[in-house]
């Protein structure tokens, strides 16, 4: 969906709707915004890898102690709470 989306987009602009919007069917921009609001409403969450938290571990172990170790997780967590 997003591929169709940014294909569209750059029709529409390569059409002249960077310069001349006055010309551009209303319409179809119209039902082209709605679907990107769609797009973007359905983000998914990329959280940290196992290799991330393995490499924040051993540098957090380093300077703060082993009880570190699960505070990425927490972290993390809390990010996709407020995020999804």
């Amino acid at each position: 969906m997003t591929e169709n989306l940014i294909n569209r987009i750059s029709f529409y602009l390569a059409s002249g709707g960077l310069f001349n919007p006055e010309l551009a069917d209303h319409i179809a921009v119209r039902t082209l915004l709605f679907e990107c609001r769609e797009a973007l409403a359905q983000r998914t969450w990329v959280g940290l890898t196992d290799e991330d938290l393995k490499l924040l571990s051993a540098e957090w172990r380093i300077v703060y102690g082993a009880w570190m170790d699960d505070f990425a997780r927490d972290i993390e967590a809390k990010l996709k709470e407020k995020n999804t």
